[in-house]
């Protein structure tokens, strides 16, 4: 494996758990988000330069720069092999397997185009916006147990003839208690989403760490018999 590759590896592993322990108090750094996405992007792009390498010492016309095919739909990703990476499939078929799995015409998974997208986005625009989802879960003893609920109103409660807190959770999950027995637990969740987008925030960094790991492995092997 590229040294450079198992380092980026490595380090983002690191950063994205350190956003975990952030992510769990509702916040996140938007600069440290911006670095994991390039990092995980730029590893892409380092396997195409080695691939590159290896397909000009086989007296392959390749352009000066070169990018990792990736692509929504199977003929793009055709035109963007040829472009980046000619005769790939001729020279080396099982690494040109390798990549063609990874798309999402293949992988029935959108990780790479959503990986590199959300990295020009806060490469190039801004720096990815956020939204954080918060979910309150109230238990008063054996008695209520409401999970992710918002609006939500307890009030004058009774349980074996003693009061109950009054609870009251608004619409954006924040929590006021009125003390009557102090048997109220409170548990916060927070998902941090990509502002306008579907995807969480930690889940999706996870998952692409996970899948790159994998995709390096799989090219790595197939690179060691070019």
């Amino acid at each position: 494996m590229n040294p450079d590759i198992s380092d980026l590896l490595i380090h983002t592993k690191s950063e994205i758990e350190l956003l975990t322990q952030q992510s769990n108090n509702g916040e996140i750094n938007k600069v440290s988000l911006k670095n994991i996405l390039e990092n995980l992007r730029s590893i892409l792009d380092y396997h195409s330069e080695d691939i590159s390498i290896k397909l000009k010492e086989k007296q392959i016309s390749v352009p000066d720069k070169v990018y990792f095919p990736y692509e929504q739909r199977e003929n793009h990703f055709k035109k963007s092999i040829d472009k980046n990476l000619p005769k790939l499939k001729k020279i080396n078929n099982n690494l040109y397997t390798v990549i063609e799995n990874a798309q999402p015409f293949k992988a029935h998974d959108n990780w790479i185009i959503d990986l590199c997208s959300l990295t020009n986005e806060a490469k190039h625009n801004h720096l990815s916006k956020t939204e954080n989802q918060k979910s309150v879960t109230v238990r008063q003893g054996n008695f209520i147990h409401i999970e992710g609920g918002r609006n939500i109103t307890l009030y004058n409660n009774y349980a074996n003839g003693v009061r109950l807190d009054d609870v009251f959770v608004d619409n954006n999950g924040e929590v006021n208690i009125v003390k009557h027995s102090d048997t109220t637990l409170v548990i916060e969740k927070h998902r941090i989403m990509f502002d306008g987008k579907s995807v969480e925030v930690i889940p999706f960094l996870n998952k692409c760490h996970e899948k790159m790991t994998t995709l390096t492995e799989n090219i790595t092997e197939q690179f060691a018999k070019f």
